[in-house]
């Protein structure tokens, strides 16, 4: 088949407008039947670690809840082949794309950018687990379920061909269509709604307007209540596989221990939100900037590999060339919930200034060891250099200490950003340079003003060695005096 031939496999009839897509997902929340949950009463873990086990094969439950999402997903492509038999015009792109797998020259580039970067596999919950009931009727409540219990292996070679050809994608009235191996793939926040049966919402709820400190309070039980005495041993043993969970299929980044604001004030939504909330717009933004960013040379992984390769089966069924990273299977960790917040104690000035003065000496030392490397003195890695060592997923997620790297900092910025539909994609390089000089010139202030007052220490210690001469110098005159005093 051609690549622009208009008699390529697609879906649906059309995008539905967001109203009867509202009622669609608002009628389903009330006909669709709930996952089975065992009745036995919740019981502690006897994991000895906290490991996901991603070779733990489904249970008899996890299988039928997979059989019934193949049913959907059959359904949807049935539609989408219906809809490019009689709408061939709608299914075809635009122009006449360069080959199978890129729409254009660049898209190629960029998937040579792709080629080693490492992906941020997700995770699923066990329906059987007693353990994890507690999780999964507050992940049911917020109606999340699906994204953790429809799982799939994904295919990295596709994903990558998809987030490359993401710049060149079409726009629609909902969304945009991205090329993928000679098709058109429609890909839009309700679309993803509709994939994962997100049911209906009135208003997106402002989740990133809670207050953190009340945040923290909620989700370790009274133990902190600011956040900065925050840290993830004072999570429940519940809020932590939630905050786990955001860090790998909602909000992804490479160290769920490190807390992040936005992210807490996510977990905290997922427990009073009973209205629903747009989780499609939230993946959407997300995926959009990070195809925005693929020849940055900064470390970053790939997000949402299996939500991308579901989007792609939801539409059509391609041939399998290799599948891994199946979702892993998220468990509690027997460590969470132990701090008891003794270390919360209120803000204290005289210890603040002490910390500061004590820091800005340290780095007045350091420059004048000229220890700092300036920015435009910092050499970045070569394209063809390996983004990350071949470290494990999970070991890289439960082994991460405190300080964060330029890879979670730039993984968490694209997050925020993405959340707070910040588009920075355009003036990106930009941006950077701005931000780089901007350093260069606080760093320039700071030493000139620490200069100063080395300036100041050294003339006030020359005043002092003055004073003490000239007070020897006089001691020594009135002792000479008395000698001659005492001669005569």
């Amino acid at each position: 088949m051609a690549p622009g031939s208009s008699s390529q496999p697609s879906p649906a009839f059309s995008q539905p407008s967001p109203a009867s897509s509202l009622r669609r997902r608002a009628h389903r929340r009330s006909t669709r039947a709930a996952s089975p949950e065992p009745l036995s009463p919740e019981i502690e873990s006897l994991s000895d670690t906290d490991s996901d086990n991603d070779d733990i094969p489904l249970d008899a439950t996890e299988i039928r809840v997979n059989q019934a999402k193949e049913q959907r997903f059959e359904e949807s492509r049935s539609m989408y082949r219906t809809k490019s038999q009689l709408y061939p015009e709608l299914m075809a792109p635009h122009t006449t794309p360069l080959d199978q797998r890129f729409f254009t020259t660049a898209a190629a580039e960029r998937f040579h950018s792709l080629r080693r970067r490492k992906f941020i596999t997700q995770h699923r919950i066990s329906l059987t687990d007693v353990n994890m009931q507690d999780v999964r009727n507050i992940v049911r409540g917020a109606g999340l379920l699906h994204t953790l219990t429809d799982v799939d292996a994904y295919q990295p070679t596709m994903v990558k061909e998809f987030i490359a050809n993401l710049q060149d994608a079409e726009e629609r009235d909902v969304g945009v269509d991205v090329y993928c191996r000679g098709c058109m793939i429609d890909f839009s926040s309700s679309l993803i709604n509709d994939i994962y049966c997100v049911p209906g919402f009135e208003d997106d709820p402002n989740w990133l307007g809670e207050n953190i400190d009340e945040v923290c309070g909620f989700l370790t039980e009274g133990r902190i209540n600011r956040w900065e005495n925050m840290s993830s041993k004072f999570l429940t043993r519940t809020n932590q596989v939630l905050y786990k969970l955001v860090c790998t299929n909602w909000m992804p980044t490479m160290n769920y221990t490190n807390m992040n604001q936005d992210r807490l004030k996510f977990v905290y939504m997922l427990h009073h939100n009973e209205d629903g909330f747009n989780f499609g717009k939230l993946v959407y933004d997300q995926i959009m900037a990070m195809g925005a960013r693929t020849k940055s040379k900064r470390a970053w992984r790939i997000m949402f590999p299996t939500l991308i390769q579901q989007v792609i089966n939801y539409q059509q069924r391609f041939p399998v060339e290799e599948s891994t990273g199946f979702p892993k299977l998220v468990v509690k960790d027997i460590k969470a919930g132990r701090g008891n917040g003794a270390d919360a104690r209120p803000p204290n000035l005289e210890e603040d200034l002490s910390r500061m003065i004590t820091g800005l000496n340290a780095i007045r030392i350091r420059l004048r060891r000229g220890e700092y490397v300036m920015p435009h003195q910092q050499t970045e890695p070569a394209e063809d250099e390996p983004a990350e060592d071949g470290g494990n997923d999970t070991e890289e997620l439960s082994h991460c200490d405190g300080d964060e790297t330029e890879e979670l900092k730039e993984e968490d910025k694209q997050c925020v950003d993405a959340v707070r539909g910040e588009d920075k994609s355009a003036n990106q390089e930009e941006a950077e340079k701005v931000t780089d000089q901007v350093r260069v010139e606080e760093e320039e202030r700071l030493r000139e003003e620490l200069e100063e007052i080395e300036a100041k220490y050294q003339e006030e210690m020359k005043e002092i060695g003055q004073n003490r001469e000239e007070a020897m110098m006089d001691t020594k005159k009135r002792l000479s005096q008395k000698r001659i005093e005492h001669v005569d």
